[in-house]
């Protein structure tokens, strides 16, 4: 070889060497100067971007940066000085490590593009200080954008086969104000990642609609309108699958630490992620709750006749949803009215609906499910009247829409109070309830009318009633008018329509104890084995103008040994309270009645037999008339008075006794004649409507037992 070509290879090769040594030495700077350039360039110098170090490998075209800030003090001090000149939103971004392996560098350093196979993120944190008149819980296209080309400085170009971001945070905060809204713990894998010149916000935002699957640990967000903090934890956002999962979500009331709503388990399906995205809608196939607690209001509008039960949607300006299910839930109601009042809680609540209509912020329950299909069910509801006499109870239930069905396990009014209890603070002479319906089951439901529009339309109803009354005749009675109180015009009066064509009763018992004014003793009268029919139950003006007749049928044990068949017929347009009823009864042994007569009427039944009664009464709001006829035989009777001594007892009126036997009849029919009596009783308008019943059969037997025959 030439000694000139030697010469010229090896001043080549210290040519090269040395341009490879300097490059070595440069390089960091050039790529620092380049990044750094770009970024003041592209924001009008507002930001800059540094590192703390870096390692570059321009052949394989793999480098890594440590510790990066990006951030405009400029715009800081202008915001911590009240500078109205500030911009509109601020950004610092600080990111612990980025690593961009087989990476383009020429391109990058020539072309102002980025070409990598993968780039990682590591650890960034993301601060978004708003400024302006902004909706805090919200970041508007044009700020997502903005913080694009604050982080990429406006390169030509894009494009990554893999970006993968790990534990990022990111921060919103108002003004000087303390962060409202935190993301934490985000993991995002992104495939195939291209921008390009032409890109704008819907080019760079689909990716997040497509391709993006990101996790995050946990969202707090802070409402500062209502002081509500909603807490999201381990998010999962999957685009290509179009599903959203939620580990658990909770909202507290920030004034007093409440917690509002907890939900665990939430998954969303077949979600459309551009909505999600871009048009801040909730669209999706489904959405499962395992199920938690759930607090909601019942309010009433100035305008409406009943409350509305309002439904809070403060992430979404729409939402419509194919199908929901919610697990196991408590769900507290709340008078919105009354915030500081107890809540009514359902425990064990489940919900299943299909068909939901659009869910705006504010839109009532009734008009969210009442074109949909769904069920509900529930362990079932307590509280306490005002007066804290009585619990009111009702155990599991299930609503069907869809099966129009609504079925209780009970219904329950449980006095609070012993008898005695209850009788000493009283003023006036009042009943004391214990009431139990067992298995209440509603078919041929308009369950939709019952939610939408507060009304009870179904074709048959059925139950077992447990019905226990007390009351204590010592105490002065209630003058107060009972007119207009008869039950047929009480249900005219209910503030809730009801039509229900056919309530029918089975096994049903109800008893009446009475302590005697005379003899401070208890008399206990029941009905057992109680089996009732009750047809075309309305208060509806419409129902009633087709057929204004409500009748009840009833067979039923009196005392336990006569059976007694009743039929009543009340008319529900009646201006008077007319009425009218019909019975008879069975034999039974005459000294059963004692339990009663002893107690309450001061007299005995030494031996006798009731073979039968049949009455037929007529009434209204003032009296009742018609007509029984009381057969029995062997009748024997004492009458009775206080003891002279602190027993509280009864002893025999001997003498009075023994006349009263002479001017009653033993026997009906008698010498060939049966006795019928005429039912003539004028009411009492302070009593009620029972007790014109019971006394109008009681006189009608007094009058047949002296020997009268009125017919």
């Amino acid at each position: 070889m030439k000694k000139s070509v030697k010469v010229t290879i090896l001043i080549m090769a210290v040519v090269l060497t040395a341009g490879f040594v300097y490059w070595q030495f440069i390089k960091k700077g050039v790529i620092r100067n380049a990044v750094e350039n770009a970024v003041s360039k592209e924001s009008d110098s507002l930001y800059y971007i540094k590192y703390e170090s870096s390692t570059i490998d321009e052949i394989n075209g793999n480098a890594t940066f440590n510790k990066i800030i990006l951030q405009s003090d400029s715009l800081q001090e202008k915001l911590l000085s009240d500078d109205s000149s500030v911009s509109a939103t601020i950004f610092n971004v600080r990111i612990e490590q980025l690593k961009i392996t087989g990476a383009n560098i020429p391109s990058f350093l020539q072309q102002n593009t980025i070409e990598a196979n993968r780039i990682e993120i590591l650890r960034p944190v993301i601060t978004i200080i708003k400024t302006g008149k902004i909706d805090s819980l919200k970041l508007s296209a044009k700020d997502s954008s903005a913080l694009y080309d604050r982080v990429t400085g406006k390169f030509k170009s894009i494009n990554a086969k893999e970006i993968k971001i790990t534990d990022a945070t990111i921060t919103f905060t108002n003004g000087k104000e303390s962060p409202h809204t935190n993301l934490k713990g985000i993991d995002v894998s992104l495939k195939n990642f291209r921008i390009d010149s032409t890109r704008n916000y819907d080019n760079i935002i689909s990716y997040f609609v497509k391709d993006i699957i990101a996790t995050v640990k946990s969202v707090n967000v802070k409402d500062e309108k209502t002081n509500k903090v909603f807490i999201f934890e381990k998010v999962e956002f999957n685009a290509p699958g179009r599903f959203i999962n939620i580990g658990q979500i909770l909202q507290k009331n920030n004034s007093n630490n409440k917690v509002m709503q907890s939900q665990a388990g939430i998954s969303v399906r077949g979600i459309s992620t551009t909505d999600f995205i871009l048009n801040n809608k909730l669209k999706a196939d489904s959405v499962i709750s395992n199920g938690g607690a759930i607090s909601i209001f019942r309010s009433k509008k100035s305008s409406a006749a009943a409350e509305d039960i309002e439904i809070d949607n403060d992430f979404f300006d729409k939402a419509l949803i194919k199908n929901i299910r919610i697990g196991s839930t408590t769900l507290s109601l709340y008078n919105k009215a009354k915030p500081n009042e107890a809540p009514l809680i359902f425990k064990n609540l489940r919900f299943t609906a299909s068909g939901l209509d659009h869910i705006y912020n504010g839109t009532s329950l009734e008009k969210l499910i009442g074109n949909s299909s769904w069920k509900l069910s529930a362990d079932g509801i307590t509280l306490t009247t005002k007066d804290n006499m009585y619990k009111l109870v009702s155990g599991p239930f299930i609503l069907d829409q869809e099966a129009g069905t609504i079925s209780v396990k009970y219904f329950a009014v449980v006095p609070q109070l012993s008898e005695q209890a209850f009788v000493k603070q009283l003023k006036v002479q009042k009943d004391r309830l214990d009431i139990r319906i067992n298995n209440i089951f509603i078919s041929g439901a308009d369950v939709r009318a019952l939610i939408k529009d507060n009304k009870l339309v179904a074709d048959n109803m059925s139950f077992q009633p447990i019905i226990k009354i007390f009351n204590d005749r010592t105490v002065p009675f209630d003058m107060s008018d009972k007119v207009g109180k008869y039950p047929h015009q009480q249900l005219m009066k209910v503030n809730f329509p009801i039509f229900i064509k056919m309530v029918t009763i089975k096994n049903g018992l109800v008893s009446y104890r009475e302590r005697g004014a005379l003899s401070k003793q208890v008399g206990d009268v029941f009905f057992n084995n109680l089996s009732a029919s009750i047809s075309n139950m309305t208060n509806m003006k419409e129902k009633v103008s087709a057929n204004n007749m409500m009748v009840l049928t009833a067979d039923t044990k009196f005392l336990g040994v006569a059976n007694i068949h009743t039929t009543w017929k009340m008319p529900l347009n009646s201006a008077n309270g007319t009425f009218s009823a019909a019975g008879t009864t069975g034999s039974f042994d005459a000294k059963k009645l004692n339990a009663i007569i002893e107690p309450l009427g001061a007299a005995s039944i030494k031996k006798g037999v009731i073979k039968s009664l049949i009455f037929n009464i007529k009434g209204t709001d003032l009296k009742a008339t018609g007509k029984q006829t009381l057969l029995y035989n062997d009748l024997k009777i004492s009458l009775l008075k206080p003891t002279t001594d602190s027993t509280a007892g009864l002893e025999k009126r001997g003498l009075v006794s023994f006349f009263a036997n002479v001017f009653t009849k033993d026997q009906n029919p008698s010498g060939g004649s049966t006795r019928v009596a005429k039912i003539e009783f004028n009411r009492d308008m302070a009593k009620s409507f029972f007790n014109l019943l019971w006394k109008s059969i009681l006189a009608a037997a007094k009058r047949t037992a002296s020997g009268k025959n009125d017919f």
